[in-house]
């Protein structure tokens, strides 16, 4: 019963958000399952072809608008990524991050990243940045040697 009761107030609020916002958060969900197959089923070389241009950074000074855009994106991936059927950490995030934005033509560079942990284990990370502003990963970055970015 409290599932339901969750599930009904979750459908309420998707309601009262504006249109703009709901057709964000359907293009979000599905373009978190499309790079999941993406991650799962093709070479990463081709999905590197699909990333951008490779060792070029955004620019780093952008207006207000753009970084209210990029905080508005941020939020509806970090939502929505918290309910997807499938696995969607950061590298589908950083990747649905760069794809809406692109879509709004506002330049972003996805970072990939590597260290090793204390059992010397190799780990992954990535992240967007939209200016000096951090959209999917940015508070996890320390630490991580960045070995690839992408710009779109």
């Amino acid at each position: 019963m409290q599932n339901l009761s969750l599930l009904s107030r979750r459908i309420k609020l998707f309601f009262n958000i504006s249109n703009r916002d709901k057709v964000d958060f359907i293009k979000a969900f599905f373009y978190m399952g499309i790079f999941r197959a993406y991650i799962l089923f093709v070479p990463f070389n081709k999905l590197r072809k699909r990333m951008g241009k490779l060792k070029i950074e955004s620019p780093e000074d952008v207006d207000m608008a753009i970084y209210r855009e990029a905080k508005r994106v941020a939020s509806i991936i970090s939502i929505i990524a918290k309910y997807t059927p499938w696995e969607s950490k950061c590298l589908v995030q950083a990747l649905t991050a760069q794809k809406l934005l692109s879509k709004l033509n506002i330049a972003t560079t996805l970072y990939l990243g590597v260290k090793k942990d204390k059992d010397n284990n190799m780990l992954a990370h990535a992240w967007t940045r939209c200016g000096k502003y951090f959209v999917t990963g940015g508070y996890n970055k320390e630490g991580y040697a960045v070995v690839a970015k992408f710009t779109k």
